[in-house]
């Protein structure tokens, strides 16, 4: 069985955000824990990553939509 779900770790233990159900009491399992980041940290790598793969094109330059399909 493979599940995802959230979890919050406080005072020593982490709760999960939801029940497993009563048929997985007394049952052990193997966790990968990946920690959430918060969604402007995310915006922020985000924008830093364009800035750092972005570049200025010529005034004249002009994009040649015709000449995409040629070989």
């Amino acid at each position: 069985m493979q599940v995802v779900l959230g979890a919050t770790y406080r005072d020593g233990v982490l709760v999960p955000d939801r029940s497993l159900g009563a048929e997985k009491e007394g049952k052990r399992f193997r966790l990968i824990l990946v920690e959430q980041e918060e969604p402007s940290i995310k915006r922020d790598r985000f924008f830093r990553y364009v800035r750092s793969n972005s570049f200025e094109l010529p005034e004249d330059y002009r994009f040649n939509q015709d000449g995409i399909h040629e070989r």
